[in-house]
């Protein structure tokens, strides 16, 4: 795969259920993502597929999928890799969003033990 992230491209092809791309926390999301540094972009890419790498075809081929986790906005987002999927809970300020998604990509072990 790529080393080179194009999160625009990954914007464009995100896959939503629960959630509309016009929700704010959807706004709120991207808005943090587009603004991160490269370092985690990449933490946020393998935290929820696994890889840190872009497939050959591009950001479109991974069928990335944002859903709505309906939990405490408490909780930090939570990713199922084999599916490309991160789970959101609703957020109701980009400060939030951002301190949780980074905790949550910044501590995540993967498959560690």
């Amino acid at each position: 795969g790529s080393p080179e992230l194009d999160m625009h491209a990954l914007q464009r092809s995100t896959q939503y259920d629960g959630y509309a791309k016009t929700d704010l926390t959807i706004r709120y999301f991207w808005d943090v993502v587009l603004g991160f540094p490269l370092d985690l972009q990449k933490k946020l890419l393998h935290f929820t597929t696994g890889s840190d790498r872009v497939p050959v075809g591009g950001m479109a081929d991974l069928n990335f999928k944002i859903s709505k986790n309906e939990t405490s906005t408490n909780w930090l987002p939570v990713a199922h890799t084999c599916f490309n999927q991160l789970c959101l809970p609703p957020y109701k300020s980009k400060k939030d969003l951002k301190q949780k998604l980074i905790i949550g990509i910044s501590n995540s072990e993967g498959f560690g033990l």
